[in-house]
């Protein structure tokens, strides 16, 4: 593995993550690392010293690192391989600030054992969720968040409640992981929360994985989950080739919970996504992908997308979802009122 400075940006593994031509474009933002531990075992401890890198660029903590970017400056936190134990809600409200993990796109951390993913993890009881995002222009890229405490008032991985064209590329996001979340309605693993008077407006998710059907068995609560007040709403968001996945055997809960009139307005896009819902032995489905409670103005555009482990799309009656798919019977085009 190799990590080299330039002057006009930093490449890791060969790959420009900042400055002219990388991730995050140009600009002059600081680099602020995080590691496993601030130790001569650490192996990225170790490089990054080796490279020159000073003791007071690298952490230990996300909130540390986090602590240390300067607001709407493009700072970006470059996590190394580690399980990094998250003990309370981080709210990231700077602006133009992004997190960069190093582990490669789509790890499953805890479940599948591996040591080189980027895992940010809680078993906190009383922490409700790992990360709330309120700043505008914020990035994540190939990082997970897995929120398993033990209790109902553990309520997601990643809360979006306000900013501006919040991006996840990359990323897993994984709430349902302990026994007693599983049977609360407003657990989820992506939540989208409008306060009345901010809200979460062109949130973009790619290649991305939203849930875990390999955790704990739901009896309620969805993996993407709306929810807020009538003074403002969430806007404009679009996940594309992406995977939303469970294990529910539950039939009246659904995999995308819009919970009530005014959680979301304009358009809800998923281009070629996968709605993924595990029921043992395939022995029933649920019964619905969208459990949809709102009333209000708004369109679920369903382009190039499947679903499995669902018997319907939506059954709520409300023509807010469109597909490309061809309708019954038909040659193609477009079709409202999935089934």
């Amino acid at each position: 593995m190799g990590l080299t400075n330039f002057p006009n940006g930093i490449s890791s593994y060969g790959v420009p993550i900042y400055g002219a031509g990388g991730i995050f474009g140009p600009g002059c933002g600081d680099i602020h690392y995080l590691v496993g531990s601030r130790s001569v075992s650490d192996t990225y401890y170790n490089m990054l010293k080796n490279k020159g890198v000073s003791d007071s660029q690298i952490y230990v903590t996300l909130a540390t690192a986090y602590a240390a970017c300067t607001d709407n400056q493009g700072d970006v936190v470059v996590a190394f391989p580690a399980t990094y134990t998250v003990t309370a809600t981080l709210v990231w409200a700077k602006d133009n600030t992004h997190l960069y993990g190093t582990g490669g796109p789509l790890t499953r951390g805890a479940m599948c054992g591996t040591t080189g993913d980027v895992l940010f993890n809680t078993t906190t009881i009383t922490q409700a969720n790992i990360v709330e995002v309120t700043g505008d222009h914020v990035q994540f890229h190939n990082v997970q968040f897995r929120n398993a405490g033990a209790n109902a008032a553990c309520l997601t991985a990643l809360k979006l409640s306000a900013g501006r064209s919040f991006y996840a590329e990359g990323c897993h996001f994984v709430g349902h992981a302990a026994a007693t979340q599983v049977d609360t309605a407003a657990t989820s693993s992506v939540w989208f929360y409008s306060t009345g008077t901010t809200r979460p407006w062109g949130a973009y998710f790619k290649n991305c994985k939203i849930g875990d059907a390999g955790e704990v068995v739901r009896t309620a609560g969805s993996p993407i989950y709306f929810s807020g007040t009538t003074g403002s709403t969430a806007k404009y968001i679009t996940f594309e080739d992406c995977v939303i996945e469970g294990w529910c055997e539950t039939a009246s809960v659904g995999t995308v919970d819009i919970s009530a009139n005014y959680t979301i307005d304009r358009y809800l896009l998923f281009k070629n996504c996968m709605f993924y819902n595990y029921y043992v032995n395939n022995a029933s489905t649920a019964t619905e992908v969208f459990d949809n409670g709102c009333g209000t103005t708004f369109n679920c555009i369903l382009w190039d997308s499947i679903q499995m482990g669902h018997a319907a799309w939506n059954t709520t009656g409300l023509n807010y979802f469109y597909g490309n798919a061809a309708a019954a019977g038909a040659t193609g085009g477009t079709i409202t009122a999935l089934t």
